[in-house]
Order: C-alpha cells, then structure tokens, then sequence
C-alpha cells in the first residue's frame, strides 16, 4: 500500500514527531509512504533530519485550488492508497481527493471542541475514517458532533520499548549539565504554548525550589510562531533569579536519555490535550508522573 500524510502546521511537537515516525515504520517495513507539509516550516526541517520521506506541499490556506490539484496529481502519478491529515487546512486541501475516489482519513489529537457547521461537516462527511487519539476524542465527537461511532476509531499513541526502557545509562544527561547524581531533576517535553501550563509549572518550581535548592527543573521543546512565550518563560526565571536551576533546553533528540536521567516527569497542561505521548515514555522508561487531569492522563 501506499500512503501520503499531510500536516499544515509548521510547527515541531509530538504530533508532528509521532507522524514522522509513522512515515519511516511504514517505509522500513514494505509499504511506501511521504509526509506532505510545508518546505519552510520547522516540520520540515526537522523530518528531514531524522530521515523522513518528504514532498512539499504549500499547505498554507484551507481553500486552493491548486495545491489540491497539485495534491491530486502527486496521487494519481504514485497511486496513493490512503491519504491521512491531520490538521484543519490540509483536511479542507484534500477534500477534492476524497470526493474523487481517493479514502481519506482525518487524526484527531486535540480535545478542543469542533465549532461551527463547516467544521463539524469535513467530519461528517469529508472522510472515510476518523482516527482518535484517545477514547475521551471519541466521546466528544460523538455526544457534541453527533458523528456515528462506527466512523471513529481509537488509535493511541505508541512507545519504541527499544529507546525508552529502566535499564537507559541515567548519568549521561546529568553530566553534560552538571547536574550532581542526587539532585532532583524534574523534567517537563512539550511545545511551549499556552495550553501546555509551561507559566504555571515556573511559578510551582520557585516554590518547590525554597524547599529543595538543590533540585533542577528541565523544560524540553519549543515555542509556536512568535515564540512570545518562550520569551515571557525565560524573563519570569530571570526575574525570579531561577536561571541555574531552571533550564530550557529547546528541541532535544535525546528525550531517552534525559526521561533516564530525571527522578520526575511533570505534564501541566490546562486543556487541549488529549493523550501526551510523553506520559507513555516516562512510565515505559519507569519513570514518576505528576500531570493535571486533561484528555486521557486519568485512564492511562
């Protein structure tokens, strides 16, 4: 079979991560899949830095021609099988395709609400198949978007037990950081956005810092567009004179190593979540999870 995945968003997180891995496991495997998104985004770049079949697609407006029929030709010309997207704009790009012949089916990794009847239609009636990232997705679209359970199925997240497992080296992380073999090291992985609850963690490390000085807090990921946030983190551990024992590190390839590392995996986030793959890593790399209660934590 032959698959091409879509994804508008320019920004690097977990789902994009999640879809890069998926890409090479079908292409390691027999199958042929490409990874569809914007040549000048972060995606991009970082797919092609962990080997990703990719085909740049201009994935910028929800409505155009013709990007769609550029969609279209790159189907026809590799007999594509399945396409999959994930975001709005690239679902709304790829509703030509389906409604020539092509199956379509639409991830859905958020628990933010459907609003509004053109949204609420692509799902109804703009795809094959929906795939949920979590049973609470499932849940809502069913009870809020009256979309047939039968047309939804619950997909979750998966952990490569070859990379996060007890047995990884703990000391590696620690001694690029210098950070001492006893000091508690509290970690947070995600992209840095509002919804994360990245402020929220800051103001609960400098009181936990007054307790345990020695201890270390590590935020792993990035910011989205303007990076305004980043930018507000880092000016509140300054203002707070927290810089030494707060980190942020950006974008790491070794999460592995750094989940090995820490005494304490922490996810803060106040809402759109729907099943952090981060808390599957932490615990196969048995690790400790404090997190809010959002999107499937609670059943995981």
């Amino acid at each position: 079979m032959k698959f091409l995945f879509l994804e508008s968003s320019r920004s690097w997180g977990g789902q994009e991560y999640r879809t890069c891995l998926e890409v090479n496991w079908l292409n390691a495997h027999g199958y042929e899949a490409w990874f569809g998104c914007h040549p000048e985004g972060e995606v991009f770049a970082k797919a092609r830095e962990i080997g990703t079949r990719l085909v740049p697609f201009a994935l910028t407006k929800r409505i155009d021609p013709l990007v769609s029929f550029r969609l279209w030709r790159f189907c026809r010309k590799h007999r594509i099988d399945l396409v999959k997207s994930f975001s709005s704009k690239d679902h709304w790009l790829a509703l030509p395709l389906y409604w020539s012949g092509i199956p379509l089916t639409r991830s859905r990794c958020i628990t933010d609400p459907i609003e509004g009847a053109n949204r609420t239609f692509v799902y109804r009636y703009g795809c094959s198949r929906i795939i949920a990232d979590a049973p609470v997705i499932k849940r809502q679209l069913v009870a809020d978007n009256r979309i047939a359970p039968e047309k939804i199925e619950v997909i979750g997240s998966a952990v490569d037990l070859s990379r996060f497992h007890p047995n990884r080296d703990t000391t590696k992380f620690r001694s690029e950081f210098g950070i001492p073999a006893n000091a508690p090291l509290i970690v947070n992985v995600g992209m840095i956005r509002p919804d994360k609850g990245q402020l929220t963690l800051v103001e609960a490390a400098r009181l936990a810092l007054r307790q345990r000085p020695d201890a270390r807090f590590v935020f792993v990921g990035e910011g989205t567009g303007s990076r305004k946030l980043g930018i507000r983190l880092h000016e509140a551990i300054e203002r707070y004179g927290l810089e030494h024992r707060i980190l942020m590190l950006g974008y790491r390839w070794d999460i592995p190593d750094i989940l090995a590392a820490c005494d304490l995996v922490v996810i803060a986030s106040l809402r759109t979540e729907a099943s952090p793959i981060v808390l599957r890593e932490a615990l196969a790399s048995g690790r400790p999870v404090v997190a809010t209660r959002v999107g499937d934590v609670d059943e995981v």
